[in-house]
């Protein structure tokens, strides 16, 4: 009798454990699915914040990119040379120093002087002159000397690993020979280029420079795939912006007080959440719409100054 109340006991367990067992499972088939959707959410939400703070990256990125090629536009003298101009075009109408390159005809090119790129502050008692700044400039470059008095054009007339010799124009040598005083001002070097989108080595958009003169194009920044340039201009010369200007041209340096940038740009290997991307809309300063799907692109614009007020 106690060997089958035993058993009866065993079995009922058996039996409760079984039905508890199945009870688990029905609720975990049940509640399953919601818990997998709110990990899917969870997980798209976490890429989707992740994309949007490398949207963030890049743009700043890029902004400082632009900064960094135009700032130096201008060269560091007191006086504003009327003759000195930089060029805004569109990529439909390229120049013949870029007639061997595909030039995206959607965005602008730019054809400045980047003065500076290596600077110094120096004394000069006579011309020829020797200078010890390290610089990239060959035999044969343009550089500039200027001061709050004058600015005077120079070529480099050699370099070494210890020096290089620079040789100004003949009114520089005639103010040494006037005034039998030292000149204290700065050198710097003076390099043009063009600046434009091309396709770049992946075969995506890209933003290039090629040296206005002679020399390889070089590739700055894969991604940037829509670009455009506008002077801000001071037309009275009381030193305040007075018109963002959006026709194509040459433009006087003496006016020009800095640049309005728009550019379109494209993430690296960006994976949207679910594969939808929000098709979203840009208007730009020409009237021009620009369509883009964020959040693998996205659209940015910055003002670069090139003269204080």
């Amino acid at each position: 009798m106690k060997r089958f109340k035993t058993h009866s006991f065993k079995a009922h367990l058996c039996g409760s454990l079984l039905v508890e067992l199945l009870v688990v499972i029905v609720l975990v088939s049940l509640f399953l699915p919601f818990l997998v959707t709110a990990l899917s959410r969870l997980q798209e939400r976490h890429l989707l914040a992740k994309t949007y703070q490398d949207q963030h990256k890049v743009k700043a990125a890029i902004d400082a990119h632009f900064k960094a090629q135009w700032t130096r536009l201008v060269p560091a003298n007191c006086n504003d040379d009327a003759d000195v101009f930089l060029t805004i075009n569109s990529g439909l109408f390229k120049p013949d120093r870029l007639s061997s390159r595909t030039v995206m005809d959607n965005s602008d090119w730019l054809r400045g002087v980047d003065y500076g790129s290596c600077r110094t502050s120096i004394t000069v008692s006579k011309n020829p002159f020797d200078t010890p700044l390290d610089c990239h400039w060959k035999v044969g470059d343009s550089m500039t000397f200027s001061n709050c008095a004058a600015s005077y054009s120079g070529q480099v007339l050699s370099v070494t690993s210890t020096k290089s010799t620079i040789q100004l124009d003949d009114d520089f040598t005639l103010e040494l020979s006037g005034s039998l005083e030292s000149q204290s001002g700065v050198i710097e070097s003076q390099d043009g280029f063009y600046w434009y989108l091309s396709p770049g080595k992946d075969g995506l958009a890209a933003f290039w420079r090629t040296p206005e003169e002679s020399g390889n194009s070089l590739e700055l920044w894969n991604g940037v795939e829509r670009l455009a340039v506008f002077p801000l201009l001071d037309e009275n010369n009381d030193g305040l912006v007075d018109t963002l200007d959006t026709r194509y041209g040459d433009y006087s340096l003496k006016s020009v007080r800095g640049l309005w940038v728009e550019y379109q740009y494209r993430l690296s290997n960006c994976k949207s959440s679910s594969g939808v991307q929000l098709d979203q809309n840009y208007i730009s300063m020409r009237g021009d719409t620009w369509h883009y799907a964020s959040p693998c692109q996205g659209v940015g614009n910055q003002i670069i100054v090139l003269k204080g007020s």
